[in-house]
């Protein structure tokens, strides 16, 4: 019986190390891709400065087009937000943006009211995308912080890679494969990291008119104030349209362009909260007067 269960251990054990063999071979190829952003910026983007850096959630990706604001400023910007994320994310892709080496004069920080309320973030749904640097300490502490539970994938992947590959395998082990025969396809963004959405044609006019006030309680903004400061670059907060949702500033700060109410066409949004590639035109371009605005004024 002894010797039975001997020959099991040694079996289990070799298997375990195999599928973390395996796990591993899966992170390096990910991580060798430009499938997700945090890979992208170090394997796709070659500039290490940019003019400006957007940050946010899905409403930064499909709101700002930097190819369109470049086009009317002369300046050169990178949208790297990601979307179904959280302020905590956009501190995270900072850090990540600035440990590989590379600077930009202004920041760009997307925010919706109920993110920057959040005193008690959580982990975003796509925070996952950064598990190939979990050797990085930024990586590293950001998941320790974030995972509350007893049980840490994320986290425990920086030892064990087989965990975070088994609990996230529909989107790092099945992508990675991907990865591995196309590194250089992306998902779901273009060389500058735009997204845009399609028209919609469900109808919004129901819809009751909201206001909002722009509180930051989420203890990520300040961390992201800070890690600004730090490497020399401007930040700038920026409110997208929303439909029937006005916002309104708590602090009245000139760093602040506050578009909410901006567009009041339901034929320029997707839903609620994002614009349709027809909004995001329009939106684009009037955020590229509100930047040539700062850079005349001695913004960097």
């Amino acid at each position: 019986m002894k010797r039975f269960l001997y020959k099991i251990g040694i079996f289990g054990l070799l298997v375990f190390v195999l599928l973390n063999g395996i796990a591993f071979l899966s992170l390096y190829f990910l991580g060798k891709s430009c499938l997700y952003k945090p890979q992208y910026l170090q394997n796709g983007v070659k500039e290490n400065q940019f003019d400006y850096l957007v940050l946010g959630s899905s409403i930064g990706l499909t709101t700002l087009n930097t190819k369109a604001i470049d086009s009317l400023t002369g300046k050169r910007g990178l949208n790297m937000s990601m979307d179904d994320t959280s302020m905590g994310t956009h501190y995270l892709m900072l850090q990540h943006y600035y440990a590989l080496g590379k600077k930009t004069d202004n920041v760009v920080l997307t925010v919706t009211p109920w993110d920057a309320v959040d005193s008690i973030p959580e982990l975003g749904n796509n925070d996952f995308q950064f598990i190939t640097y979990l050797r990085e300490d930024y990586a590293y502490q950001y998941y320790a912080s974030m995972e509350k539970e007893l049980f840490k994938p994320l986290t425990i992947s920086t030892y064990f890679p087989l965990i975070g590959v088994s609990y996230y395998n529909v989107e790092v082990f099945y992508p990675s494969l991907l990865a591995t025969v196309h590194p250089n396809k992306r998902n779901r963004f273009d060389d500058r990291g735009n997204y845009t959405y399609p028209v919609n044609t469900s109808d919004l006019k129901g819809k009751e008119q909201e206001v909002s006030k722009l509180l930051f309680l989420n203890p990520y903004y300040k961390k992201i104030v800070a890690l600004c400061k730090e490497n020399n670059s401007e930040l700038v907060v920026y409110i997208a349209p929303m439909y029937k949702r006005q916002v309104v500033l708590a602090v009245d700060d000139p760093k602040v362009i506050n578009h909410s109410e901006f567009l009041s066409d339901s034929k320029l949004f997707y839903d609620h909260i994002h614009v349709n590639h027809l909004g995001r035109a329009e939106a684009s371009a009037e955020f590229a007067k509100e930047m040539r605005i700062l850079f005349e004024n001695g913004e960097k």
